[in-house]
């Protein structure tokens, strides 16, 4: 018999007695700053120790169809989290613009079909304590984005995250949730694009109210529908062999017709209701006709879904599928017939998409720029990118990603005004033929040129903050221009965005090179369409290596360019220039730019720009936030050390409103800052105790665009559960062993334990203080450990009595005893993803079963045979990702498969292998039941390998 091997050691832990005392947190750095008429210490907040998401974390919402036609806002506990407090800002008309270069093209439209949250579930609608987040900030470039997202274990109906929202709103993009039927060898079923369809008694189809409630809700801009299950064409590859008849009939187990007929009339219905308020895109993938057909152009064979036999319009827009790039279709040319299709049928060819698959390779894509333009450049149709976040999930450093996210959008050398057409198979960015565009368009306009996301965190540049932390409803309005410069003699600067300074937030825009002495520099940032008025004020808080002159440069409305001097210069502090701009009063500002200067030549010369206002006179804060309360909180099950905390309070109704900052109130009378959001609440995901009062106060102060604070709110306070007295557990490295053997037992109690001190039976020692005993078994027999946990205010034991099981038949390795033996399981998604597939000894074949847990398998050894250990292969042992391990299950067993008891219970698993021992028991049966299948809300549990180890 085979041994399969895993990484980790063998753990069986043994838990006992409430914890009840404290975990130490220390705050350090203390800086004191003035808020209003408050004098305020800071504690710097410390780097997070555990920064998953805990249970009660609130979820970005995912649905199935009939989980939707169920869903009621006011009594989903998550919905007001979702909701996004950012409309969509105007933009300028594209016509207005002014081009970077000649091949940029008002009439196309770019779509981002965009991976914004690497899975559909276990998603915070605005970020926790981690810096990892897609914080893409090349909004300019895109006329609207799909949300990618749904899978067949999740949900298939999902909408935008409020983050996501608000940073696509900020910047004037609409931003449209995804209703993604998946492919069934992806876990597709028919009878979900059945319910979708399914029209109640009056003729109308329900899931339309609940699709336009949601998007009123959540406050996000319509649907992009993804058709594509199909029991026939179960993948892309077969979609050229399947010539089969489509079927009249209507039967629901297969895809025909009447599903087609259904999904017009579905999206007319949708239109109807919502007018121009809400958008629908289709993805050209079923046919009229009902077949799994993709045509990659704009034909009499998906028209339909874009007008009907009255010149109607159905749906706004469709998203046609890659191959018309392909060698086999490029004579075909398609875009070409498809806009020619589109004028004939009255439809704007500008609202067809072309697809290019750009998730594998980026900007490495090869791509027939000739087949996507006519003779003279000018786009065909509009342009369809289909996860363009490959500039995020295959980078490294933030600096790679931004460098990565530059050459895709704007081109290889980062500047828009160098954009021209290239040669077939080469990447000649997005700039080359799409418009920068702007909403800065009217007053107040603030940014302190966050990415949404930080290692740490700053107040009127001081950091305050050493927490990791994403949240992009913080992201800014970035430069539209990346990077137009005009550089003095021998002065050369590139741009970064840098971590490590900042004035308000996560981050500022570094520019780092060369300067020569007193030679400026121009830098083009934003385009804008701004009235003036006799009362703006224009700053611009920034900081520089070496003292520089700074002096605004603004292109009005007529093409004239006004240059102001700054009231001082910016030295190596955070300095506020101001720009007196009276005598442009009632004039239209087109564009920022700034000219520097150095003092002095350096080439390691660096500037920050840290805040960017264009505002009234500026105002005192005088507001409070109401009725702060909190409205969950959640303990870690193994030692109540952090806490998941759901604040709510009422929203302020205040002029100049930017965000709200959250502080936890410490002993000393400091405050650490642990979290910032524009919406009237707010997740804490993992706060560590800090103290020993078991309570921890909160406050909630509002702050306005130019970074003042309000008066603080009324403290809400957080009791923890009193865990002064240690919980004792360990581990073993071996259960069952043949005379002689050792045994590694290694303390795993709680971390307040002080001390240990074990007692065993039938060892070559009796007891031990150490953390990691080894105790060596000389004769046959079953045998008793005990440990206990001590500190100052107790001490808890737990003993297993018979825990080590001492035989002959014990000799050498234990045998694996499940390979190839009979298995059932409680489901699984299909043939290829079946229970066998979790014994049979490889690590690219698993069991997979996806709905609402727990799920099941069960072993069957064949008889009754003494065992003691199971190794398991999660996810990430498979080659998938560490999220998608199994994090809560239990294992049973039973001789007769009708009784079973409980031998092992884990909450916390992250490890891609994971083996378990326990005592050793007889048992014909083993059963794995997975109550948490994923690191997140995942559904689907993931099993490689189940393997059962005992006696022969």
């Amino acid at each position: 018999m085979k041994h399969i091997h895993f990484k980790s050691a063998a753990v069986l832990t043994l838990l006992a007695a409430l914890m009840i005392g404290a975990s130490g947190c220390e705050t350090k750095g203390a800086t004191q700053q003035k808020d209003g008429a408050q004098q305020v210490v800071y504690s710097e907040t410390e780097e997070a120790k555990l920064n998953r998401g805990m249970d009660n974390q609130p979820q970005s919402s995912y649905w199935f169809p009939e989980d939707l036609l169920k869903w009621d806002f006011e009594k989903d506990e998550d919905a007001k989290y979702n909701v996004s407090t950012t409309p969509l800002a105007k933009r300028v008309e594209k016509e207005q613009l002014t081009k970077s270069n000649a091949t940029q093209d008002a009439d196309m439209q770019v779509v981002a079909l965009s991976i914004m949250n690497a899975s559909t579930s276990g998603n915070a609608p605005r970020g926790i304590n981690t810096f990892d987040a897609n914080v893409f900030s090349s909004w300019q470039y895109i006329d609207k984005m799909v949300y990618w997202g749904g899978s067949s274990g999740e949900g298939i109906i999902v909408p935008p995250s409020a983050d996501v929202i608000d940073a696509a709103h900020k910047n004037g993009v609409p931003i449209l949730g995804t209703v993604f039927f998946p492919q069934t060898a992806h876990g597709g079923k028919i009878e979900w694009l059945s319910q979708f369809l399914e029209k109640d008694k009056a003729g109308h189809f329900p899931i339309v109210d609940k699709l336009i409630e949601v998007a009123d809700q959540y406050g996000f801009d319509g649907w992009f529908i993804n058709q594509e299950t199909d029991n026939e064409v179960t993948s892309f590859d077969e979609a050229a062999a399947n010539k089969e008849e489509t079927k009249e009939d209507t039967a629901t187990n297969e895809l025909n017709k009447k599903h087609a007929t259904l999904m017009q009339e579905l999206i007319k219905e949708y239109k109807e209701k919502v007018g121009e308020k809400q958008e629908l895109m289709w993805y050209d993938s079923m046919t009229e006709e009902g077949k799994m057909d993709w045509q990659n152009a704009l034909t009499d064979k998906n028209d339909a879904f874009m007008v009907d036999g009255d010149m109607n319009p159905v749906a706004d827009d469709m998203f046609l599928n890659f191959w018309w790039n392909t060698d086999e279709l490029a004579k075909d040319k398609l875009l070409e017939k498809s806009a020619a299709k589109a004028k004939e049928l009255n439809i704007d060819p500008y609202d067809l998409f072309a697809g290019i698959d750009v998730q594998a390779d980026g900007y490495m894509t090869p791509t027939r720029w000739s087949l996507f333009t006519d003779k003279n450049n000018k786009p065909l149709t509009s342009l369809g990118l289909y996860v363009p976040d490959w500039t995020y999930f295959s980078g490294g450093t933030p600096d790679d990603i931004q460098a990565r996210e530059n050459t895709f959008w704007v081109n290889g050398q980062a500047d828009p005004t160098l954009s021209v057409p290239v040669a077939d198979g080469q990447w000649p960015g997005v700039s080359t033929y799409a418009l920068e565009q702007t909403a800065v368009t009217q007053t107040p306009f603030v940014t302190n040129f966050n990415l949404g996301n930080g290692y740490n965190y700053f107040i009127d540049g001081k950091k305050v903050s050493g927490l990791d932390w994403n949240n992009r409803s913080l992201q800014d309005v970035l430069p539209t221009y990346r990077w137009i410069f005009e550089h003095g003699k021998g002065n050369q600067l590139d741009v970064l965005m840098d971590y490590a300074e900042a004035y308000q937030g996560g981050n500022s825009l570094k520019l780092r090179g060369t300067m020569n002495e007193n030679t400026a520099s121009k830098i083009k940032l934003y385009g804008t369409d701004l009235q003036l008025t006799k009362d703006t004020v224009f700053t611009t808080t920034a900081k520089a290596s070496e003292k520089t002159d700074l002096k605004l440069i603004l292109t009005m409305v007529d093409g004239t360019e006004e240059t102001i001097k700054g009231d001082k210069k910016v030295g190596a502090d955070w300095t506020k220039v101001t720009f007196d701009v009276d005598k442009l009063t009632d004039q239209k500002v087109k564009s920022i730019a700034y000219s520097l200067a150095s003092e002095k030549t350096s080439d390691v010369y660096e500037f920050n720009f840290g805040q960017l206002a264009i505002t009234t006179k500026e105002a005192k804060n005088t507001e409070t936030v109401k009725n702060v309360a909190i409205e969950d909180a959640l303990f870690d099950e193994e030692e109540s050390n952090y806490a998941g905390i759901r604040l709510t309070w009422d929203a302020v109704d205040m002029a100049n409103f930017s965000h709200y900052n959250i502080y936890r109130l410490n002993q000393d009378g400091s405050r650490s800052f642990v979290g910032a959001t524009p919406a009237a609440n707010h997740y804490i995901n993992a706060l560590e105790r800090n103290d020993d009062t078991n309570k921890t106060d909160f406050i909630v102060v509002p702050v306005d665009i130019w970074g003042n604070q309000g008066k603080d709110s009324k403290k809400v306070t957080l009791k923890w559960p009193n865990n002064a007295i240690p919980k004792a557990s360990f581990t073993a490295s071996r259960t069952l062993i043949a005379p002689g053997d050792q045994v590694t037992f290694t303390n795993t109690s709680s971390a307040n334990t002080e001390s240990v001190k074990w007692e065993f039976t039938g060892g070559d020692i009796a007891d031990s203080t150490e953390d990691a005993p080894v105790v060596t078994y000389a004769k046959a027999g079953v045998y008793a450990v005990k440990l206990t946990a001590k500190n100052k205010a107790g001490e808890t034991p737990v003993e297993v009595t018979e825990f080590i099981t001492v035989s002959d038949a014990a000799k050498g390795d234990l045998a694996l005893l499940s390979a190839g033996a009979k298995t059932e399981a409680s489901g699984f998604t299909n043939d290829s993803e079946a229970p066998e597939f979790a014994v049979d000894g490889k690590l690219d074949t698993k069991w997979c079963a996806t709905g609402t847990p727990p799920h099941e398998i069960t072993i069957d050894l064949g008889k009754v045979k003494t065992i003691s250990e199971v190794h398991l292969a999660h996810a990430e042992a498979g080659g998938e990702a560490p999220d998608m391990n199994t994090k809560a299950y239990s294992i049973l067993v039973s001789e007769d498969g009708k009784d079973y008891k409980q031998v092992t219970r884990v909450i916390s698993n992250t490890a891609g292998e994971s083996v378990d021992t326990f005592p050793a028991v007889n048992a014909r049966y083993v059963k794995l039941s997975v109550d948490k299948p994923t690191q997140g809300s995942d559904t689907a549990v993931r099993i490689y390998e189940m393997a059962v180890y005992g006696l022969k």
